[in-house]
C-alpha cells in the first residue's frame, strides 16, 4: 500500500517537534492522535530544578510542509487559516500556539495565538509567524509564561467580576488587574506607573518591537477611570493637554459611553484619546477585548 507522501510530511514535523521539546526545552509533549479539532499536541512544562511535571499546558497546532512558507514576509510568514479556527484556539481553555516545520531546514517557528496576533481577513484569518522565534532551547523564555492550568483562565474574568467593595480599593483592584493583564498578554509590554509625574497617568504601556514611524516605538498612556457616570470621563478628556502619546482610558464605570465618547479624539496640540468601555461590573467587554482593541486603535495613531 502507498504511504501518501503529505502524511509522510505531517509526521515528520509532529516527530520533530516531539524531539525538540523533549530535547531541547526537556518539556513533555502529548500528540493528539484522535479527532483534535484544530489542537494537535499538548506541551507540559516540567519544572527545571525539581524535574516534576507541573500541570501547566500549552495547546498546539502543527502544519508541517515548504507550503506553509510561501507567504513571506520581511521578517516571517504568514499562517492563514479559517475564522473559525481561530475562534476555536482564541476561546479555548488553554493557550494556543501554532507551530510549522520546514522540512528541508527542519527548523520549527512558532506563534502564540491571541486578539494581539490574530488578524481578521473576511471569512478567513492570519497570523504573523516571526522568523526569530524558533523552537529552540531559548524558546522556554518565552513559551513558559503563556502556559497556565485549564482553571486559571476563567477565573481571571470572575475576579473582574467582583471587585471589591469601596471606590479607593476598587481603583486599586482595576489598575492593577490591567497592569498584571496587560503585561502578560502583551509580547515585549512594560508597565510603569511612575513614568510621568501626573494625576492623569496611572501607567505607561510601552510596546516593545512595534516601531512608531516618528517616534522609535510605540507608548501608550494607560488611564484606569472609576467614575460613577461618563461624565467623570469626559473630564478627564478635557483636562488632557500636551503630550504626543496616545492616551487610552480603560473605562470601568457603571454607565455605557457614548460612541462620542469612545472615539474622543481632539484636535490642536491634545494627543488623541481612545476610551475602552469595560465595565467593572463584568456587563461590559471582558478586559482581554478592550486590551486589544485599544492596542490595535494605539498602533494607528
Amino acid at each position: 500500500m502507498q504511504v501518501n507522501p503529505t502524511h509522510r510530511v505531517e509526521r515528520s514535523g509532529v516527530s520533530w517537534i516531539e524531539h525538540l521539546v523533549h530535547e531541547e526545552l526537556r518539556w513533555i509533549l502529548r500528540a493528539q492522535d484522535t479527532s483534535d479539532f484544530g489542537i494537535d499536541a499538548q506541551i507540559e512544562i516540567v519544572d527545571n530544578d525539581t524535574s516534576n511535571a507541573t500541570g501547566r499546558l500549552i495547546g498546539v497546532q502543527i502544519k508541517s510542509g515548504l507550503s506553509y512558507f510561501q507567504k513571506a514576509t520581511e521578517d516571517g510568514w504568514w499562517f492563514t487559516c479559517s475564522t473559525d479556527h481561530t475562534s476555536y484556539w482564541l476561546g479555548h481553555s488553554l493557550p494556543v500556539v501554532v507551530m510549522i516545520y520546514h522540512p528541508a531546514e527542519k527548523i520549527v517557528y512558532w506563534q502564540h495565538v491571541s486578539p494581539q496576533t490574530v488578524q481578521v481577513t473576511g471569512k478567513r484569518a492570519k497570523i504573523h509567524v516571526p522568523r526569530c522565534q524558533k523552537l529552540v532551547r531559548a524558546s522556554k523564555k518565552a513559551l513558559q509564561p503563556l502556559a497556565r492550568s485549564a482553571s486559571e483562565s476563567p477565573a481571571l474574568e470572575d475576579w473582574a467580576a467582583a471587585p471589591p467593595d469601596g471606590l479607593p480599593q476598587r481603583e486599586a483592584y482595576f489598575k492593577h488587574l490591567v497592569s498584571a493583564r496587560l503585561s502578560q498578554k502583551v509580547r515585549g509590554a512594560i508597565v510603569d506607573r511612575d513614568f510621568l509625574d501626573h494625576d492623569l497617568w496611572d501607567m505607561t504601556l510601552w510596546v516593545h518591537g512595534k516601531p512608531e514611524k516618528n517616534y522609535g516605538y510605540l507608548d501608550v498612556g494607560c488611564h484606569i477611570a472609576l467614575p460613577s457616570s461618563p461624565a467623570g470621563v469626559k473630564r478627564i478628556l478635557d483636562g488632557y493637554r500636551g503630550s504626543i502619546l496616545p492616551l487610552v482610558i480603560f473605562y470601568t464605570g457603571l454607565e455605557p459611553l457614548s460612541k462620542k465618547l469612545q472615539h474622543a479624539n481632539p484636535e490642536g496640540k491634545r494627543a488623541p484619546v481612545f476610551v475602552v468601555e469595560w465595565l467593572g461590573s463584568g456587563a461590559g467587554k471582558l478586559l482581554d477585548s478592550a486590551v486589544a482593541e485599544a492596542l490595535k486603535w494605539a498602533e494607528l495613531n
